[in-house]
């Protein structure tokens, strides 16, 4: 019986509107607050505008023709007397067809951050130098690419069908990053490929051989940032190493607010992760529903690889903050996954409606305060 079926009673309770949060809008910043520029059409200038402009106190300071724009571009020193609004409507009122503004600032979007994930990590309270893994970490998803710095034993376990890195090599550049977990060893079990249609897939086949690989290889904690639907050959294969004391994480998908449970995230065995911003809103596409136990940063995330540094967005970038939490908590690291999901809900920050709900689980998982530096 799935966990959505025993939670029933408890989110009778929980349901309801969610707070609006009003936006706060940014200061803005001037290069110079005594100065206003004016935008005047080509065509339809008139050379009496200067002169009323600065019969009026302004001062020119750059005339320029912008002819490509269609337009010359005046800028002005503001007269002692007024202020930049008063300036803006001044000169405005002296021609409809001008445009008045301040000389307002624009900045490079560039990630000044101590670290390629500073707000998950921030958000998550992950302490400074991060933390040693007690033991290596399992992937079921795409082969790996080489992620620089971290040790990686691989295995494909294709079917039909041409290997493909990318995915995977995106959620390991976050669950091996050495800036959030030292001494990391990933076990990357390659299960999904591309087919003949060109389509990233995996059959049940391969995710079982997968996961009888990382069993074998007596692995604890295994990452699946894999979605799908229910089959009862995944279900029962991953509850005989869940009860041998392995612990699955997994995404909660990105099928929307309104789909239904994918898997094997609303498994009974698995961990099911969902997606928030830096916002602690969460991630528009995410799956809802009484099987998410919780959530972790998953939207606009910064990876790196061979492809150079971007930013990827889905629950499946939020499973790899969770594993990485298990993996460096010597309180759970090797513990069952009751054991854990109740350790991670206690511990969490809640979000959205208070205690457990269909959209944000149990909270936002924090980093342990016991993890070892």
């Amino acid at each position: 019986m799935l966990r959505r079926f025993r939670r029933g009673l408890v989110l009778l309770g929980a349901l309801g509107l969610l707070g609006c949060v009003p936006s706060v809008r940014p200061t803005a910043e001037l290069l110079d607050p005594r100065e206003v520029i004016a935008l005047i059409p080509i065509d339809g200038a008139r050379a009496d505008f200067r002169r009323a402009a600065e019969a009026q106190g302004f001062v020119p300071l750059e005339t320029v023709s912008l002819p490509a724009l269609g337009e010359r571009m005046v800028r002005f020193a503001i007269p002692p007397a007024l202020d930049g609004p008063a300036a803006i409507a001044a000169l405005e009122a002296l021609q409809p067809e001008v445009t008045a503004g301040l000389n307002h600032i624009y900045k490079p979007a560039e990630d000044t951050a101590r670290s390629r994930f500073d707000y998950a990590d921030t958000l998550m309270r992950w302490p400074d130098g991060g933390c040693r893994a007690l033991g290596p970490v399992g992937m079921l998803d795409t082969a790996v690419a080489a992620e620089p710095g971290a040790r990686v034993v691989a295995r494909s376990f294709l079917r039909d069908a041409r290997p493909e890195t990318r995915h995977g090599s995106d959620v390991a550049s976050v669950l091996l990053d050495r800036q959030r977990v030292s001494g990391a060893v990933g076990y990357a079990a390659g299960v999904v490929g591309r087919g003949a249609d060109g389509a990233a897939r995996s059959g049940v086949d391969s995710l079982l051989k997968g996961l009888d690989w990382l069993q074998a290889e007596g692995i604890r904690v295994v990452n699946v940032s894999l979605t799908g639907p229910y089959n009862k050959l995944l279900d029962r294969g991953m509850a005989g190493p869940g009860a041998r004391g392995m612990v699955i994480v997994a995404a909660a998908g990105n099928d929307g607010a309104a789909a239904p449970p994918r898997y094997p995230a609303a498994l009974d065995a698995v961990i099911a992760v969902t997606a928030v911003d830096t916002n602690r809103e969460v991630y528009r596409q995410a799956v809802r529903g009484a099987h998410i136990d919780v959530s972790a940063p998953g939207v606009d995330i910064r990876v790196g690889g061979a492809e150079g540094l971007r930013f990827v967005t889905g629950t499946s970038m939020a499973v790899p903050f969770v594993t990485a939490r298990i993996a460096t908590d010597p309180e759970l690291f090797g513990q069952d996954a009751a054991t854990i999901r109740r350790a991670l809900r206690a511990s969490a920050e809640d979000l959205g409606q208070p205690g457990f709900d269909r959209t944000y689980g149990s909270g936002l998982v924090v980093a342990a305060e016991a993890c070892r530096p």
